[in-house]
């Protein structure tokens, strides 16, 4: 009975401390329409409609606001290395920032190379990583979050072009179509 008494409630708190503590990240999964990709020929800048177009067309992107970093994740309908390069763009919003990360892959390089700029196209020194998987179709990028000022919330947009022999097939994650400029999506919070 003693055992019983003293171990009990031992048992008990080891049992609350255990439980899982809430998380510290804010994410948002959205969804992308399928067959949305615009098309122009190479060094033009008006799109037209392809929507049999697969390589770049976004299925689906994530985005995670946390203590250290902010996570981008981009799933593409095909992502491929038979192209003339992929061209990734992912732009963040903060209430004092707008920091872009452009991550370039191409011909003998498509491990790609990010490079991130601030609103007015300057190079910022930051430690960005990122991976692209041709496998499973995705892009992934991690941004520090005092590269942006450590910021209560984000938004995100994100475009991705592949570039063909006549023509760049590009499509914007935020919208059905392709505007001019990005289309950002909602606020992203710690």
């Amino acid at each position: 009975m003693r055992f019983v008494r003293t171990v009990g409630p031992a048992l008990v708190t080891a049992a609350l401390v255990a439980q899982p503590t809430a998380a510290t990240a804010d994410v948002l999964v959205q969804r992308d329409a399928v067959g949305d990709v615009a098309r122009s020929p190479v060094g033009a800048s008006s799109y037209t409609p392809a929507p049999t177009q697969a390589h770049g067309d976004i299925v689906a992107t994530r985005v995670v606001h946390a203590r250290r970093a902010i996570w981008v994740q981009v799933r593409l309908r095909e992502l491929t290395t038979a192209s003339n390069g992929n061209f990734h763009l992912v732009s963040i919003r903060t209430p004092w920032r707008l920091r872009t990360v452009e991550i370039d892959a191409f011909p003998g390089h498509w491990e790609g190379r990010a490079v991130m700029t601030d609103a007015h196209g300057g190079v910022v020194p930051c430690a960005v990583t990122h991976r692209i998987d041709y496998d499973r179709n995705r892009v992934m990028l991690r941004v520090p979050r005092p590269c942006l000022g450590t910021p209560r919330w984000v938004q995100v947009g994100i475009r991705s072009t592949v570039a063909g022999a006549t023509w760049a097939y590009a499509d914007d994650a935020r919208s059905s179509g392709l505007g001019s400029g990005l289309t950002y999506g909602p606020r992203v919070r710690l």
